[in-house]
C-alpha cells in the first residue's frame, strides 16, 4: 500500500493553478468521488484553503494503473486542455514518511503563509469531517489526520508559536490601515459569510474607527455578525450596482469565479479617493482589471505572502522547536505502527516460551521441589512469565524505535492493514 500527498500552495507562486484545483463547494463531493475512482485509491482526503490545495490518498501499489499518481491527477483536472500554465515543480508529491511529516507540519501551521495561525487546524478538522461524511476517506487517513491534529495541539502547547502570531485576517487589516489616511473614519465593505469575514471584522472593530458594511448574496447569513459589530447589511447585487462611497473592500467568498468584474472596477475608480481591494478568495473574487485600474490598490494573497515573511524571520527559534516536535511525532507514529505490526510475531514467541517454561517447571516441581506449595509455585511461574514478557516485547519496542528513525520507506501493506483492522 502507498500513502501519499499531492498538492500545490502559494509557495509555488502559481496562483491560477491554485484557483483551478479549488473545487466548487456545491459539486466538490461528486468531483472527488470521480477522482477517487480515477486514481484507483481506496481512500482520499481533500483540503483547500486560501493558500493550498492538497490531496492525500491511500492506494494499492500493486494495482495496474497507467502513469504515476501525479500524472493521473493532472489528466483528471486538465483532460480538456491546459487552461492554466504550470511546470512540474508547481506541484509537490510526498509518499510514506515524507507524506506524514508534511501532514503534521501543515496541520501545525508550519507550512502556512502565516506561521502560527490557528485557522488551518480548523480547516483540517472540517475537511476531515466532510471527506468522512462523503465516504471518501477511511480508517487509515482518518487516523493519521486525527493524529496530525493532536500534533498541532502539542506544538501550540509546548512552544510559543501562537503568541503574537498574525493571521491572514490581521495581515489584510494591517494592509488596509497602511494604505488609508489615519485621520479618516473609513467605510469598509466585507464580502462573504465565512469565518474569515468575522475575523476581519473583529480586527477592524478593535483596531481602527470605521464603518463596516457586510455584503452577501443572502443578507440574512451575515445579519448576526453585522449586529455583533454594529455594521450595515447590503445584498451583493445591490452593492455591485451602487457601492456608495467605500474606502476598502475585503472579499473572501466561496464563489467559483470573479464576483467583481471590470464594470465594477470602473465604478470604484470614479471615486475621489483611492480604494483598497483585498482579495482573500480562491479563486479570486476580483477580476484582473482591478490590478490594472488607477485609483484602485489591489492586494491578493501573493502580496500578503510577502508580509508574512517577517513573521517567519522573527520567530525562527520557536519554529525550530516546533520542527523538532513534528520530527519526534513522525518517528513515534511510525514506531507505533511498526510495533503493532511486529507484536503478533513476538507474541507468538512469548506464548511458546511460556508454554515451554511451564512444562519445565511442572517437571521440576513434581520431581525435585515437591515441598513447595501451590501458592509458591504460582508465584514462581508469575515471575517467569513477567521476565519472559520483558525479554520478548522489549526487543519489539526497541526494534520499532530503531526502524522508525532509520527507515524512509513507504508504509508497508502490513502496517496499513493493521491500522484498518484496529480502526
Amino acid at each position: 500500500m502507498e500513502i501519499g500527498i499531492i498538492g500545490t500552495s502559494i509557495w509555488q507562486h502559481n496562483l491560477p493553478l491554485l484557483q483551478r484545483l479549488t473545487l466548487d463547494r456545491d459539486s466538490r463531493n461528486e468531483e472527488l468521488s470521480r477522482l477517487k475512482q480515477y486514481l484507483g485509491a481506496q481512500e482520499l482526503f481533500y483540503v483547500a484553503t486560501c493558500n493550498r490545495v492538497e490531496l492525500m490518498y491511500v492506494r494499492d501499489e500493486q494495482a495496474s494503473l497507467k502513469g504515476s499518481m501525479l500524472h493521473r491527477v493532472l489528466d483528471f483536472f486538465f483532460a480538456d486542455g491546459r487552461d492554466v500554465s504550470f511546470f512540474p515543480n508547481d506541484f509537490y508529491h510526498y509518499t510514506g514518511k515524507d507524506a506524514i511529516r508534511h501532514l503534521f507540519r501543515t496541520a501545525s501551521s508550519l507550512e502556512s503563509l502565516v506561521v502560527g495561525e490557528t485557522q488551518v487546524t480548523g480547516q483540517f478538522a472540517d475537511a476531515l469531517a466532510a471527506c468522512s461524511e462523503a465516504q471518501l476517506s477511511g480508517p487509515v487517513l482518518e487516523a493519521v489526520t486525527k493524529q496530525a491534529l493532536q500534533v498541532a495541539k502539542r506544538v501550540r502547547r509546548e512552544t510559543e508559536i501562537g503568541q503574537g502570531a498574525v493571521s491572514m485576517a490581521s495581515l489584510a487589516v494591517s494592509t488596509i490601515r497602511r494604505q488609508l489616511p489615519s485621520d479618516t473614519r473609513p467605510r469598509i465593505a466585507l464580502v462573504g459569510a465565512g469565518p474569515m469575514t468575522a475575523k476581519c471584522a473583529g480586527h477592524l472593530h478593535k483596531g481602527m474607527p470605521c464603518e463596516l458594511v457586510f455584503v452577501n448574496r443572502t443578507p440574512s447569513k451575515v445579519r448576526a455578525v453585522a449586529e455583533q459589530f454594529e455594521g450595515e447589511v447590503v445584498s451583493l447585487d445591490e452593492f455591485r450596482r451602487d457601492p456608495g462611497h467605500v474606502d476598502a473592500i475585503i472579499s473572501a467568498t466561496a464563489a467559483g469565479g470573479a464576483v467583481f468584474d471590470c464594470k465594477f472596477a470602473r465604478l470604484l475608480a470614479q471615486q475621489e479617493r483611492p480604494v483598497v481591494c483585498v482579495d482573500l478568495a480562491i479563486p479570486a473574487d476580483f477580476c484582473e482589471a482591478f490590478g490594472e485600474t488607477e485609483n484602485i490598490t489591489y492586494v491578493d494573497i501573493a502580496k500578503l505572502r510577502a508580509c508574512g515573511q517577517q513573521n517567519l524571520r522573527n520567530r525562527f527559534v520557536t519554529i525550530t522547536r516546533a520542527n523538532d516536535i513534528v520530527q519526534e511525532e513522525v518517528e513515534q507514529y511510525f514506531a507505533h505502527q511498526i510495533e503493532v505490526t511486529l507484536k503478533p510475531i513476538f507474541h507468538q514467541s512469548y506464548n511458546e516460551s511460556v508454554a515451554m517454561a511451564r512444562r519445565a517447571f511442572d517437571d521440576l516441581f513434581d520431581k525435585k521441589m515437591t515441598s513447595l506449595g501451590q501458592e509458591d509455585r504460582e508465584a514462581i511461574l508469575h515471575l517467569v512469565n513477567k521476565l519472559l514478557g520483558r525479554s520478548c516485547f522489549g526487543p519489539a519496542k526497541a526494534l520499532s524505535d530503531q526502524l522508525a528513525t532509520q527507515s524512509e520507506q513507504l508504509l508497508s501493506d502490513d502496517i496499513i492493514g493493521t491500522t484498518r483492522e484496529s480502526a
